[in-house]
């Protein structure tokens, strides 16, 4: 029998080792991928746990209490009393009304302006520059905070404004009126203000999805006889449907707690017909310093909103996807 033959590296390596004790194997400890990620998002966490999970809870609890006295304020645990009392009260039942028709017409015109002018801007026009220019015309009220916005619309509704002054003078008016202080058109006033400061946020949205709508379909129609009506019904608006919701889910709850243009124009009047639900909020829970009640005024608001979102969504859905 032939002697096996060892190499002469594995013979070095042996003599190398010969006298020493075996290493024990080392673990290198490995931060987890998955970590890296919340570790990246742990800061808007805690923000979003400090201004908006935290208040949440407090209105909550505030909710169930009642608040007796200015200076030395003192608070007793009253369960739904607060509720209950929100169904008698008669202010806030004008204000919800007042609310619902505020929200449903500004959704409902920001909707109607922000689609017109993006189907305007999405066309072919002349020129290049144009178009631009009259885009960033149409963007211009979005660069007004609503204070400011409400304050100049405030001198051109007023009884010696500008736009008194040309109905008048056109004979659609008999005398000049003050529509922000007339009970008929004080809140209708205050939707105009609002739609006109609002919509390109709106206007810009619809017409990135008009952007997104392959123009071979657009083809595609024409080819086969349809008319400029029947394009707009049977290719844009199907190919919108998922951006309309998008876009009025964010109105109905960004409108819904209005206050700053209640409050900088007309303070709830006159005679209560501008009153909305986050003004009166406000009008409880810090003029009257009555917490409790404002807290769950509050959380009405809430409910209802979330009630409203739940069905539109739900219907919405059912609507773009079948």
């Amino acid at each position: 029998m032939t002697e096996a033959r060892s190499s002469p590296s594995l013979a070095v390596q042996n003599h190398d080792n010969k006298g020493q004790s075996p290493q024990p194997a080392r673990h290198r400890w490995m931060w987890p991928r998955q970590a890296t990620g919340y570790v990246m998002i742990a800061p808007a966490i805690i923000f979003l746990l400090m201004v908006i999970i935290y208040p949440l809870f407090e209105v909550l609890r505030l909710s169930f209490y009642e608040f007796t006295g200015l200076r030395d304020q003192q608070s007793s645990f009253v369960g739904l009393k607060n509720f209950f009392t929100l169904m008698d009260d008669r202010i806030y039942w004008i204000s919800m009304k007042n609310t619902m028709i505020f929200v449903l017409a500004t959704v409902v015109l920001h909707a109607l302006i922000g689609l017109l002018f993006a189907l305007a801007l999405h066309q072919d026009w002349p020129s290049n520059r144009l178009r631009n220019l009259v885009r960033g015309l149409l963007i211009l009220p979005w660069l007004f905070s609503m204070a400011a916005a409400g304050l100049v619309w405030a001198l051109l509704l007023n009884a010696l404004g500008p736009i008194n002054y040309l109905l008048v003078s056109a004979g659609i008016l008999e005398r000049a009126m003050d529509f922000l202080g007339d009970k008929d058109t004080a809140l209708w006033g205050l939707i105009v203000i609002n739609v006109w400061k609002s919509y390109p946020f709106y206007m810009i949205m619809l017409l990135g999805g008009l952007q997104t709508i392959p123009p071979d379909l657009y083809a595609a129609a024409k080819v086969d006889g349809a008319d400029r009506w029947q394009r707009f019904a049977f290719v844009t608006l199907p190919m919108m449907r998922s951006i309309l919701v998008a876009t009025t889910a964010i109105d109905f709850i960004t409108t819904f707690g209005v206050f700053d243009l209640v409050r900088t124009l007309t303070n709830g009047g006159p005679a209560r017909s501008t009153i909305t639900l986050g003004y009166y909020t406000w009008l409880v829970g810090f003029r009257d310093v009555d917490f409790g009640y404002g807290a769950a005024i509050s959380v009405s608001m809430l409910i209802i909103m979330s009630v409203a979102m739940f069905f539109y969504l739900r219907l919405a859905r059912e609507a773009v996807y079948g």
